[in-house]
């Protein structure tokens, strides 16, 4: 039985809570992880009487420490008909519209049809629904695909220009530009792909108690966060 203290915070309460970086959504300061989606997500687990550890990783390892633990939360996931019963689903958390982004010089980049991508090269993230989608368009490792370990080794391909282009919401653009010491004039979103129009959420391992899973997802909703 799961008792609760007199500050409102359950005993046993610690869970382990795993995320990519992502600024501005979720990334680490000085330490600690931060972010305008990590608040969110702190917002939920504080309300529903819970402490928690966060941790950034690849996101493939994300993935992974997720599944290894029973206590274990991920964010933000999108909620995709393949990882429908891999998980438990607390909450949305955020929204990610992705498209394709390439530096401003490369102004020979032309897409009439998606099918005309595989004409050039491109870097993901592996475990990424992006890469999912790119395979599904005919891209291959090893051939016109890098599959990268963070959106940062993403763009430090683009860069370098090994690829060219990658796969990023408009809306992180600035943040991680500066991360690899590019301004925004020096990259160019050609096109949103709308089949990469995702709801991104905050899921809890399968093998979570119910119980928790219980709290989490009233403590959302109770805020305003639902499914």
């Amino acid at each position: 039985m799961t008792v609760m203290l007199s500050n409102g915070v359950f005993a046993d309460s610690s869970l382990m809570v795993f995320t990519e970086s992502s600024p501005p959504y979720h990334y680490v300061e000085n330490g600690k992880v931060i972010g305008e989606v990590t608040d969110k997500v702190r917002n939920i687990i504080a309300r529903a009487g819970y402490t928690a550890e966060f941790k950034v990783f690849p996101w493939a390892r994300a993935v992974l420490n997720t599944q290894r633990h029973n206590r274990a939360l991920i964010f933000s996931i999108a909620r995709t008909p393949e990882r429908e019963n891999q998980y438990q689903w607390i909450a949305p958390v955020t929204q990610f519209e992705l498209g394709i982004l390439a530096l401003s010089a490369r102004n020979d980049i032309s897409i009439s049809n998606w099918r005309d991508l595989t004409a050039y090269s491109v870097a993901t993230q592996r475990g990424d629904i992006a890469e999912k989608w790119l395979k599904e368009l005919g891209f291959k490792e090893g051939q016109n695909l890098i599959a990268c370990a963070d959106i940062v080794c993403s763009w430090e391909e683009l860069k370098r220009g090994t690829v060219d282009f990658i796969i990023e919401d408009p809306r992180l653009v600035a943040d991680t530009a500066e991360l690899v010491g590019l301004k925004v004039t020096d990259v160019t979103m050609h096109q949103l792909i709308p089949e990469l129009s995702v709801t991104a959420h905050l899921a809890a391992s399968s093998t979570m108690p119910p119980a928790i899973v219980a709290r989490l997802r009233r403590a959302a909703n109770e805020i305003g966060y639902r499914p």
